[in-house]
């Protein structure tokens, strides 16, 4: 008789559908991989796997702290002779902290399930079916933690798009308070600091000044997310620069059906979330995702549910999403 992972069987009395339960359920664990069941679904994970930019560790704590050495040391002067030193003592650092959040999704079946879906079409397009449908759930939900705009919490990450609030708390530090001006992303604007640019006419001359401002001691964006009037912009005048289509673009950087392509070191994104003619420049030398690896879309051990005559396992990911350097990263909208 088919067991769970602790050698118990899954359900007493009905041998013949448990064994053929057990048996389709390893072959689809071992073809699918579990813990790549979002890669082909966004296109900011695609990205993220594809360059190695997910980090995975197998020990973990409550949250990922950053150490920022943000102060001057004042003591620093020109002397001669016998001028007084300034022993001052000095604080040189600041933390920024960035919460795991905790994301958990249940397969479960019935024992009356198993029974009356025994015959072998019947069986595996009903664990195919319930596996699709966790899959699906736990793809939508963390694209939408990842990319999200909330601060962490303990139960959701961080997201990407909080590195983007202007003026509000990301890490625990506020830039709105003295001495943390820094701790902001940049902002697309003309030199004065208040004008946008115009899309029409100064689409380049935009998306190099915020290009500018976001990069650092060679370290420059890698990923751009663009609305789709800029999207559309991108493209075009790609487009006829490489003297290629879209299309044929993608295809050769195997970016498949999704709506993005990598051109002068940048990967280009359209979300669709974006305001038309909203554009942000993210740098992940600087921006990046920790996954615990014990939790990595792992599939827990079948276990019995308390009063139920029913089994479920859980898929889990423990994940932070933290910032080394807010300031490495900008966003704007063109008129």
């Amino acid at each position: 008789m088919a067991t769970d992972g602790s050698g118990v069987p899954l359900f007493a009395g009905a041998a013949d559908a448990d064994q053929l339960f057990m048996t389709t359920m390893e072959e689809l664990d071992k073809k699918k991989g579990v813990e790549n069941i979002i890669d082909i679904h966004d296109p900011v994970w695609a990205y993220l796997k594809r360059c190695n930019k997910i980090e995975h560790r197998s020990n973990i704590s409550t949250h990922v702290t950053v150490k920022l050495m943000d102060k001057e040391n004042s003591t620093v002067k020109d002397f001669t002779h016998y001028d007084d030193v300034d022993n001052t003592p000095q604080e040189a650092l600041s933390e920024a902290k960035f919460s795991y959040g905790h994301t958990v999704g249940t397969q479960m079946y019935s024992r009356e399930e198993l029974v009356k879906n025994s015959g072998p079409e019947q069986m595996v397009d009903l664990i195919k079916t319930k596996q699709d449908q966790l899959q699906t759930s736990m793809t939508n939900h963390i694209s939408m933690n990842v990319k999200g705009a909330q601060e962490a919490d303990g139960r959701k990450p961080m997201g990407l798009r909080r590195v983007m609030a202007y003026n509000q708390t990301c890490g625990g530090i506020n830039p709105t308070t003295a001495g943390y001006g820094y701790w902001n992303p940049q902002r697309m604007l003309k030199s004065d600091g208040v004008t946008p640019f115009a899309l029409a006419t100064e689409h380049r001359e935009g998306l190099r000044r915020l290009d500018r401002m976001c990069s650092y001691q060679g370290f420059a964006p890698d990923v751009v997310m663009a609305g789709e009037d800029v999207y559309d912009a991108q493209q075009a005048w790609a487009e006829e620069k490489l003297r290629l289509s879209m299309d044929d673009i993608r295809e050769k950087q195997g970016w498949g059906a999704h709506q993005m392509f990598t051109h002068n070191g940048k990967t280009w994104i359209y979300d669709p979330d974006l305001g038309a003619k909203t554009v942000e420049m993210w740098n992940f030398d600087f921006l990046k995702i920790r996954v615990h690896s014990g939790t990595n879309f792992q599939m827990q051990p079948w276990q019995m549910m308390e009063s139920k005559v029913a089994k479920k396992r859980d898929c889990l990911v423990y994940m932070s999403v933290y910032c080394t350097q807010r300031n490495r990263h900008g966003f704007g909208t063109f008129t």
